[in-house]
C-alpha cells in the first residue's frame, strides 16, 4: 500500500535543509484529515487537487528561492499541481 498524499508531501518538505518544522497556522487549519490522525501543516485532497503547506523555516537562505524549492519538491511527489507555501515563521540555524 503507498503512503497517502500528505504524508508524501511532509516527507519531502521535512527533508529540505531550511524547513524547521511544518505548521498548522495559527488555528490549527492546514492540515489533512486521514483515519485516526492528521497530518498538520499539510492540506492535501488527493491526485490532481492543489496542495497547502505551512512551514517555518531555519532563517539563512533567501526566503524566496527556499519556497520555491519547496513547491518543486511538493510537485514531485503530487504532480503538476498548484502549490501554496505560507511561512509562517523563521527560526535561527541550530534553534531546536
Amino acid at each position: 500500500m503507498t503512503a497517502p498524499l500528505a504524508d508524501t508531501v511532509a516527507e519531502a518538505v521535512l527533508a529540505h535543509p531550511a524547513v524547521h518544522r511544518l505548521d498548522p497556522g495559527p488555528f490549527g487549519a492546514l492540515a489533512s484529515y486521514l483515519p485516526g490522525r492528521r497530518v498538520e501543516g499539510v492540506r492535501a485532497a488527493g491526485p490532481g487537487e492543489p496542495v497547502e503547506i505551512g512551514v517555518v523555516l531555519k532563517l539563512g537562505g533567501p526566503v524566496p528561492e527556499v519556497v520555491a524549492d519547496l513547491r518543486a519538491r511538493v510537485r514531485e511527489v503530487a504532480g503538476d499541481v498548484p502549490v501554496d507555501v505560507t511561512v509562517t515563521d523563521v527560526v535561527l540555524a541550530g534553534d531546536d
